[in-house]
């Protein structure tokens, strides 16, 4: 198995009762990148979430991976890479 080594995780203590979806929504979070033990999240429950210190893109008509890539100053294989992505479509969430 490979190790995967530099991931940048936050941690959540959950205070009220939600679901994972309502939880990410709540935190503008992409439920891709949280992991939790159950999707109804309870008082004292943690959610692991990946990559929060990235910004987030939310992709618009008309752009494309080079446009976004030089918005950013990144490259088009880095925003690929980050996303495990091929392509984008519009109202994409993507870590830059």
């Amino acid at each position: 198995m490979e190790q995967i080594k530099n991931l940048n995780y936050q941690v959540f203590l959950i205070k009220n009762e939600k679901t994972l979806k309502e939880f990410c929504r709540e935190y503008q979070l992409n439920e891709n990148f949280c992991v939790a033990e159950s999707d109804n999240l309870k008082v004292g429950d943690r959610v692991f979430a990946l990559n929060l210190n990235k910004k987030i893109h939310i992709v618009l008509p008309l752009e494309n991976l080079d446009g976004i890539a030089k918005k950013y100053g990144v490259s088009v294989d880095y925003i690929k890479s980050t996303n495990k992505i091929d392509k984008i479509f519009i109202g994409q969430q993507l870590f830059i």
